[in-house]
């Protein structure tokens, strides 16, 4: 670990401190999860539960961090490093970091938290608050200068430590973590940020250098937002990147070189000493150049590897250096001496090698070999390892003589020109061999060419006089193709193209794969295949020869969207369209284009008689010829004008471009949820609508209108796709697909999500159901209120930090039902429901708080019953809302584990509990 030379906090009137230790909480957290790095959160143990090793996911990992996120290897290589830390299998990677929990990262960070002190001995500056159990680790952070007493205190009466963490401020911390403050200072100049004048004289070489070395970035528009707030998962980015300017030692992690590869385990060689470490299903692995996961398979025997774990258990594995740290001599065989010397012959003499008992020595087939049954003038390979200063000899291969074997190992390297291929056989002996014409290359039953053969492919192979028989590619590595594209189906499941050769091949698209058509991102429906002029690609292939990307190099096809028929001539076939921009074209159609339209797979005729003046198309064509016509019957975009005098409704389509639809006079029905018999002067500019066209002309025959409405939910039907909901008193009985409803993430959760009680934002699409999603609601405590930046932040009942802005959208609060005022009468530790409406904004319910002993709890009715002054008017009975949060402390408990006489506090609204405490 790089060592860090920080000024002292004494000169704040601290005086010198007793011999520090770890504090109890946190012992107590690392005895509770049995060495586990992922059963505590970044949060004050006051105010969380220690969660149970039972609570974490079946195999290593976070449940709320994807496969494929974008932080996914800086957050479990944290996390493996024991750096960062979950809660109940979770990560929380999208919510906001505060103050104390970056600096409790910066100080893991450094592996200074063995020098951490005690909650008691802590001495924190005046007004420099923050919560007990962060205390330690701020404390030594202003040892460390990490922080400075002078920078830092509480502001308006806020605590510094639940403050959120900024992006300037965090850069500062990161750049005095990795030692490079003296360069910061060093660095004066501005920014290239446009937004340079917003960040603090002081901060400026901080980001500079941040951004210099790679650990920082800047955001859309050339933007720093050196205010904007950092997640949990761009702070583990942040420290992840950071790693590369120090060198760490954490507990559990191990630099080195793989000595031993099994399926189960892996031997790292460093310092002198070996360490074997156990290998599983949850074990992650990633290269040191690319935040994209690869398969275990990457890991090669006597290359340069990182695993970090607990337990001699690899959680993660990061490939540092895949250059393979062997080299071999290639000699002639001379004798040996003693037991331990071998000589091989040169033309000035002899060389003198040592080899010990670990020295493997095998034939040309890869059998073990006695060495004393080597003739002198045999052609030999030995494999020295250069890891190590040693060079110690490794194997000692006899190579003269024909070969004719069976082996399997890994491609190292390919000369097409040469016709070689190399290979690292299963003793781990470098080998080459010549492929002839009779040579086989398959990979699952498909015949591939030399030139498909690709370094890191695992093989098996057979060699016959020194000449490869056979490669079958057992696990094949990432490959490219360069194809024209021939067909694709209708799924989007496989695609066909014709190689150079002229072969058809057939493959299958890999879920989540990607297209690329001008360098920009494309879909599976925007490629045009065709039997002699489809777009000419390159297919990357996974290792079981799935397609990943497909880029789109060159086409030959004219592609239009949303272009308006000028004529067409039924007799000749001659179709004249004019594009978005007004530029005519001429195409001919016939029966063999794809037609589309509102109908199952229309016919010619039936569509020749719609292509009338006026009407919109979008079409593909190679020359002149039509591969695919589609007859436009419905539109969907945002209203851009809507014009009574000209009778004419204009939309700006998704795709940028606007179109201006006629209603005329022939009555054109417009759908919207709530209004009865709506017209056209009730559609906004600005709204989103789906209009559909009569069926024989250009004209307006229906407008839906898409709305957004937020209900409570007060039943459920799933077998006849029925929802019950409440609005201000009035309930409502909608027909929803389950397929339909989301939750407020955005996952598909259908009827068995929903829970009775809760709020949903319900879309429609004029009068019908497109989606449901459950509303983002939280209850929690206010932690400041900042007027200036007009922004509210709640320590939700999850432990998360959220923080609601203003300047985004409006923020109001709201009592028992009503919008009372706007959020200048909230205050700091009021118990809330932020509740996020339909529109953006947000508005927030202040509970009424009751205390009370408590008597009984009826489970059918959902019903708290407390004790009240015998006769008196008091209510004695309240509904329980079916979100609320009911627990002591930080721990969640169960209504039911309550016993009369226990002391609780009630949270109301309307006398509905939101949020239950007890004391």
């Amino acid at each position: 670990m790089k060592q860090f030379k920080y000024s002292s906090h004494q000169s704040g009137g601290k005086f010198a401190k007793a011999n520090k230790v770890v504090p109890a909480v946190l012992a107590v957290m690392i005895g509770a999860s049995g060495g586990s790095f992922a059963t505590a959160a970044e949060t004050s143990a006051a105010s969380q539960p220690v969660p149970t090793a039972a609570a974490a996911s079946p195999l290593w990992g976070f449940s709320d961090v994807k496969s494929g996120y974008w932080a996914e290897k800086h957050i479990y290589k944290l996390a493996a490093q024991g750096i960062v830390l979950g809660q109940n299998g979770q990560f929380k990677p999208g919510d906001n970091i505060t103050r104390q929990e970056a600096i409790t990262m910066a100080i893991r960070f450094i592996g200074a938290e063995n020098e951490l002190g005690t909650i008691e001995t802590a001495v924190l500056p005046e007004k420099l608050t923050v919560n007990n159990y962060f205390k330690p680790y701020v404390d030594l952070a202003l040892d460390k200068g990490l922080i400075k007493s002078a920078e830092e205190a509480d502001l308006d009466g806020k605590a510094w430590g639940t403050q959120p963490a900024s992006r300037e401020w965090v850069t500062k911390i990161i750049v005095r973590a990795i030692g490079k403050e003296s360069e910061a200072l060093t660095s004066t100049a501005a920014t290239s940020f446009s937004d340079n004048s917003e960040i603090a004289k002081g901060s400026v070489g901080y980001v500079q250098t941040a951004v210099r070395l790679g650990i920082a970035q800047g955001l859309d528009n050339n933007k720093f937002n050196p205010a904007g707030s950092v997640t949990r998962a761009q702070m583990a980015a942040f420290f992840s990147r950071s790693e590369t300017y120090i060198t760490p030692t954490y507990a559990g992690m191990t630099t080195g070189i793989v000595t031993g590869l099994t399926a189960n385990t892996m031997t790292l060689y460093a310092n002198g000493r070996s360490t074997t470490y156990t290998l599983d299903a949850g074990t992650a692995y990633f290269t040191s150049n690319s935040d994209v996961k690869v398969q275990p398979s990457s890991v090669q025997l006597y290359t340069r590897v990182m695993a970090a774990g607990s337990g001699q258990r690899a959680a993660y594995v990061e490939i540092v250096d895949p250059k393979v740290q062997v080299e071999t001599i290639p000699g002639e065989f001379a004798r040996l001496t003693g037991t331990t010397t071998l000589w091989l012959a040169t033309e000035n003499g002899y060389e003198q090698y040592e080899y010990d008992a670990s020295t493997a020595f095998l034939d040309q087939n890869g059998n073990k070999l006695d060495p004393k049954n080597i003739s002198g003038g045999s052609r030999v390979t030995l494999m020295r390892e250069t890891y190590s200063g040693q060079n110690n000899i490794l194997t000692v291969q006899l190579t003269s003589g024909n070969v004719s074997k069976t082996d399997t190992g890994t491609i190292t390297a390919v000369d097409s020109a040469a016709r070689t291929v190399t290979f690292t056989a299963s003793s781990g002996v470098s080998e080459q061999y010549k492929l002839d014409s009779t040579s086989i290359v398959r990979y699952q039953n498909e015949i591939l060419s030399m030139a498909d053969l690709k370094p890191g492919s695992k093989v098996s192979y057979s060699i016959e006089n020194n000449v490869v028989r056979t490669i079958e590619v057992t696990e094949n590595v990432e490959r490219t193709i360069t194809a024209s594209l021939y067909q694709k189906s209708n799924d989007g499941s496989t695609l066909t193209y014709k190689t150079d050769s002229g072969a058809l091949e057939v493959k299958l698209i890999a879920q989540g794969a990607s297209v690329v058509i001008d360098g920009k991102n494309a879909s599976f429906q925007d490629l045009i295949a065709d039997k002699s002029q489809g777009d000419r690609v390159v297919l990357t292939l996974n290792g079981n020869g799935e397609v990943t990307q497909i880029v789109v190099q060159s086409r030959e096809a004219t592609q239009l969207s949303f272009a308006t028929v000028s004529s067409y001539d039924s007799a000749t076939g001659v179709l004249a369209v004019i594009d978005s921009s007004g530029k005519p074209y001429a195409f001919t159609l016939d029966a063999n284009a794809k037609l589309t339209y509102n109908a199952t797979s229309p016919s010619l005729k039936e569509i020749e008689a719609l292509l009338i003046k006026g009407r919109g198309l979008t079409l593909t064509a190679v020359g002149s010829r039509l591969l695919s016509l589609e007859v436009i019957y419905k539109y969907e975009g945002v209203v851009e004008e809507v014009n009574a005098a000209s009778l004419t409704l204009t939309l700006k389509l998704n795709d940028g471009t606007s179109v201006k639809l006629p209603y005329g006079t022939m009555g054109t029905v417009v759908q919207m949820y709530g209004v009865n018999n709506a017209t056209l002067s009730n559609i906004k500019v600005g709204d989103r609508v789906s209009a559909s066209l009569y069926a024989d002309r250009i004209a307006l025959q229906s407008v839906s209108v898409q709305t957004t409405k937020q209900f409570r939910v007060t039943g459920t039907t799933p077998g006849s796709s029925r929802l019950s909901v409440e609005q201000g008193g009035v309930t409502s009985n909608l027909y929803v697909d389950n397929k339909q409803i989301f939750d407020a993430q955005g996952t598909q959760i259908g009827y068995a999500g929903l829970t009775l009680g809760s709020l949903v934002d319900v879309t429609f699409t004029g009068s019908d159901v497109s989606k449901v999603r459950v509303s983002d609601s939280v209850i929690g405590s206010i932690q400041s209120v900042d007027a200036a930046s007009r922004s509210v932040t709640v320590l939700t009942s999850t432990g998360a930090v959220r923080t609601y802005s203003g300047a985004v959208s409006p923020l109001t609060v709201n009592q028992n039902g009503s919008i009372v005022s706007g959020t200048a009468t909230l205050a700091v530790g009021q118990h809330v429901q932020a509740v996020v409406q339909p529109d953006g904004s947000t508005s927030f319910t202040v509970f009424q708080t009751l205390t009370k002993s408590f008597w009984k709890y009826d489970a059918v009715s959902q019903t708290i019953y407390v004790k009240i002054t015998p006769g008196s008017s008091e209510a004695n009975t309240f509904k329980l809302a079916p979100d609320a949060w009911v627990h002591q402390g930080a721990t969640n408990i169960s209504v039911q584990s309550l016993a009369g006489d226990d002391k609780i506090v009630l949270y109301l609204n309307n006398n509905v509990v939101y949020e239950l405490v007890k004391l």
